[in-house]
């Protein structure tokens, strides 16, 4: 039986991706063929495709973080799964394609009734948002966040889950999307007009505990400035990274995982020194 998927034929833009045809992957011992009903498409996808986000395989690959399934064949070893049953999971790379064979442990049973594609907008952006939290900030009911791309899949999900943990949050976001981030029950920043770190300090009069920032580079020694004594900035995404932006401007297509490590190592180190005890945290997925 033949099966589609996308490949990065090399690391690059959108003209990188390719659809191929091939022989459906068979599952191993301990696997299961799942036939793919969605596939979440991300900024992890686009770094990958890039070359510069740190899980990024050689070329070829294909990409997709992030589905949720129908088991369409069970591999010797494997139970408590049956065919037709919907799972999602989290492979990293490998989700655009009709169907893909997991280990039965990396699948989660998703309930029947729940819509595919809404299922899937929760696994990357709410097991990234839950991970920050309470492994990475370790929050505590009460205190006060700063959440920068509020209105966006992962900010999201850091305000609906901060809400269930009783915090007081705050939102950098576009007056576009200022509406959905206080039904979220944040307090929204206009980005686009205001400084947050002036703001934060108007508002809070000392600064927030934690501030979560996807942005990267000299942004997150801005957040800093937003903390109060004893805070932390969790870096994550770093969208400065893509080609054309910040750090990434005019570099070539190719596999650069480890570009910007020196300069995080900076930015941790000198955070560390200065006084004040306000710390920059990097998350990685499957390091927290």
């Amino acid at each position: 039986m033949k099966h589609t998927r996308v490949i990065v034929t090399h690391y690059g833009g959108p003209d990188a991706l390719q659809v191929v045809e091939e022989e459906c992957p068979e599952p191993k011992h301990g696997e299961v063929r799942v036939r793919v009903l969605v596939a979440g498409i991300g900024l992890p996808d686009i770094m990958a495709r890039q070359g510069i986000h740190p899980e990024t395989p050689r070329v070829p690959f294909t990409p997709g973080w992030d589905l949720v399934g129908e088991v369409d064949r069970l591999g010797e070893g494997v139970s408590r799964l049956e065919p037709g049953q919907r799972v999602a999971a989290l492979p990293i790379h490998g989700a655009y394609a009709q169907f893909v064979c997991l280990p039965q442990r990396e699948l989660v049973p998703v309930p029947s009734g729940v819509d595919a594609a809404e299922a899937v907008s929760l696994i990357l952006n709410y097991v990234t948002a839950y991970q920050m939290l309470y492994r990475s900030a370790q929050v505590r009911p009460g205190q006060r966040v700063l959440i920068h791309g509020a209105a966006g899949g992962v900010g999201s999900a850091l305000l609906q889950l901060g809400r269930l943990s009783t915090l007081q949050m705050y939102g950098t976001c576009s007056a576009r999307g200022a509406s959905a981030v206080s039904e979220l029950g944040a307090l929204p920043i206009d980005y686009q007009h205001q400084d947050f770190v002036q703001e934060i300090q108007r508002l809070t009069g000392e600064g927030v505990d934690v501030v979560f920032d996807p942005i990267g580079g000299a942004h997150m020694w801005h957040s800093r400035q937003a903390l109060r004594p004893s805070g932390r900035v969790v870096g994550y995404g770093n969208t400065t990274s893509l080609r054309g932006q910040g750090l990434a401007s005019g570099r070539p297509g190719r596999r650069n995982r480890l570009h910007v490590i020196p300069i995080y190592t900076l930015y941790i180190a000198g955070a560390s020194l200065l006084p004040g005890g306000r710390l920059v945290v990097l998350y990685g997925l499957r390091t927290s």
